[in-house]
C-alpha cells in the first residue's frame, strides 16, 4: 500500500510540474507576441506618442499626433506567422465603432457629400450602472474603418482572458475605458 501511495504522489507531482512548465511557456509566448508587435511598428522609424495594446495582445495601435500617423500591428498568437504592422495617415481613418455583445454602442464615420467631407456620429446605447451587476459581456470590440483596399476594417477584441466577463469586473472596466479613449480620439480625427 505504501509503495502504491508513493507512486501515486510521484505521478501527481510529475503532472503538477508539467503543468507549471506549460503555463510558463505560455507566459513567455505571450510576451514574445508583444515584442513581435513592437518590432513590427519600430520598422517605421517614427516615435509614437501613444500606444494601445488590448489585453490579449493581438493588436497594437500606435499614434504619432504631431505627424498625424497611426500604426496598427496585428499578430495571431495561435499561429507562428510574424506580426505585421501598417502605417497610415490620419486622413485614412474613416471611422470607428464600439461593439459590445454584438450591439453597436457608439459609431463615428466620415462620409462624402458634394465633394466635401463631413462627419456623422451616433451614440446608440450607453452602458449604465443599473445594468452592470446583471450583464455578462462576451464581446468588446473596437472596429476601425480605414480608407484602404488591403485592410478596410480592423476588428480588435479588447476582452481580457477568459470569457464571459461581468460588466462590473475591473478588467472589463479598464478595457472599456481604453476602447472609449481610442474611440474619442478617432471621433476627433474624423470630425476634423
Amino acid at each position: 500500500m505504501l509503495i502504491f501511495l508513493m507512486y501515486m504522489f510521484a505521478i501527481v507531482g510529475g503532472v503538477l510540474i508539467l503543468s507549471a512548465v506549460i503555463l510558463e511557456l505560455k507566459k513567455l509566448s505571450t510576451s514574445s507576441e508583444l515584442s513581435k508587435l513592437l518590432n513590427a511598428t519600430s520598422s517605421f522609424n517614427i516615435i509614437f506618442t501613444k500606444t494601445f495594446i488590448p489585453p490579449n495582445q493581438s493588436h497594437l495601435i500606435a499614434l504619432n499626433e504631431p505627424y498625424k500617423k497611426i500604426a496598427i500591428g496585428t499578430s495571431n498568437p495561435k499561429t507562428s506567422k510574424k506580426a505585421i504592422a501598417k502605417l497610415y495617415s490620419f486622413d485614412n481613418i474613416m471611422g470607428s465603432e464600439i461593439v459590445v455583445n454584438a450591439l453597436t454602442l457608439s459609431k463615428v464615420s466620415k462620409r462624402q457629400q458634394n465633394s466635401k467631407s463631413t462627419a456623422s456620429s451616433a451614440d446608440i446605447h450607453v452602458l449604465n450602472s443599473a445594468d452592470e451587476e446583471a450583464d455578462v459581456i462576451e464581446e468588446l470590440t473596437l472596429k476601425i474603418y480605414m480608407n484602404s483596399n488591403e485592410i478596410p476594417v480592423y476588428s480588435i477584441s479588447f476582452l481580457p482572458g477568459l470569457l464571459p466577463i461581468q460588466q462590473s469586473d475591473k478588467q472589463f472596466k479598464e478595457a472599456y475605458s481604453q476602447v472609449q479613449q481610442l474611440h474619442a480620439f478617432f471621433r476627433s480625427i474624423v470630425s476634423e
